[in-house]
């Protein structure tokens, strides 16, 4: 009988150590969303897995801005302490496209990522076209299950049932205002020309917060094409066509 193949994990003697996936959350959830099914998922492919919950205020009280988040991320690939491929959603891709020239760092899959524009753009046009849905985004920082349930047909999909978005819009919240703020700005993203690393970069097609032309751009930006799923939303990865996502993500780290 033929061998089994390896996992998509496993790496010939003698070569670089499979990267760790360090998974990066976007604003208002937390290293949750992670843990109801991709993370396991990128797990059985043989990976090594490690996921972060950003803490939003720092030791004085004050909210955390964006250079905070980044600085808790380089502590996470320190700890890992070998090669790192980032895994970031919304304002987490942002924080994984500024970690780019990090030596440890092989790439990063970006899921619809904050571009290095920032959000000005998308916020001015959310804010004219559907100005409840622009009122509702802008306070990501209420308390933790404070968010507006009518945020959920602007999070997700048609696909998602009701009483499961409504159960993770509970879970969410609690987002630093500074990096709210922050994130509305252009950042220092380094060009693809600059950073040579392997990016991938998903969309929702039903995506109202993160536009299909911002995810465009922001694949633009680091030389890469944009792939928008059709029927998704915001949280790709809870929604019920997420193995896809992770499908998706498995398969572009096969070059790793």
């Amino acid at each position: 009988m033929p061998d089994a193949p390896p996992p998509r994990g496993a790496r010939a003697a003698g070569a670089e150590p499979a990267p760790t996936l360090l998974l990066l959350h976007g604003a208002a959830c937390g290293a949750w969303i992670w843990r109801q099914g991709f993370a396991a998922r990128c797990e059985a492919a043989g990976f090594a897995v490690r996921d972060l919950d950003f803490q939003r205020l720092d030791r004085d009280g004050r909210p955390v801005g964006i250079a905070g988040f980044v600085a808790q991320a380089r502590t996470a690939i320190a700890a890992i302490g070998g090669p790192v491929v980032l895994v970031g959603h919304s304002l987490g891709a942002l924080v994984a496209q500024l970690l780019l020239l990090d030596a440890p760092v092989r790439g990063a899959a970006l899921l619809a990522p904050v571009p290095p524009e920032g959000l000005w753009f998308s916020s001015t046009r959310l804010a004219w076209s559907d100005p409840s849905l622009w009122s509702e985004a802008a306070r990501m920082d209420a308390p933790v299950g404070g968010a507006d349930p009518g945020l959920v047909a602007s999070l997700f999909g048609p696909a998602m049932p009701l009483a499961e978005a409504r159960r993770f819009l509970a879970l969410m919240g609690g987002e630093s205002r500074t990096a709210l703020l922050e994130a509305q700005s252009p950042q220092p993203v380094p060009h693809g020309w600059l950073h040579h690393r392997p990016v991938l970069v998903l969309g929702g097609g039903e995506d109202r917060l993160i536009a299909a032309d911002a995810v465009q751009r922001c694949a633009l930006w680091h030389n890469v094409g944009a792939t928008l799923l059709p029927g998704m939303g915001h949280l790709l990865m809870l929604e019920p066509g997420w193995p896809k996502v992770a499908e998706q993500v498995l398969r572009w780290l096969e070059r790793f």
